[in-house]
């Protein structure tokens, strides 16, 4: 019961997570300084040229994408190794490869975020 309450909630949970990664990468375009024609790439003025998001630093960025990186591959983790985690004997052996997966998924959507951010010039 408890187990099926979690997944219910991990599900509605990943479902938010990957509308809200949707709507950061939108974001993230729109506020780009490749919008601005007067933009100069390599010039180390890396970070959004809208007026209100001036005082964005580049640390900024990177620690909401790294945030974002950990929610996410935490829920994927969650929901694929929760239903073997719950109904195994071996239950160390799943939460070691639960961890290592999520280990795992939090590179590849850090890096895939970041080397998305490089692209966009909001960090330089």
């Amino acid at each position: 019961m408890f187990f099926q309450q979690i997944r219910r909630f991990s599900l509605f949970s990943l479902l938010f997570l990957l509308l809200l990664t949707v709507a950061s990468l939108i974001f993230v375009y729109l506020v780009s300084p490749l919008r601005d024609p007067t933009f100069q790439p390599n010039s180390a003025n890396g970070g959004s040229l809208v007026p209100w998001l001036k005082s964005v630093k580049e640390s900024d960025w990177l620690f909401w994408s790294s945030i974002l990186a950990f929610l996410l591959s935490s829920n994927i983790t969650v929901v694929i190794w929760q239903p073997k985690l719950s109904n195994s004997n071996n239950r160390i052996f799943y939460f070691l490869i639960m961890i290592m997966s999520d280990v795992v998924l939090f590179g590849f959507f850090y890096y895939t975020f970041l080397i998305y951010l490089l692209t966009q010039w909001l960090i330089d």
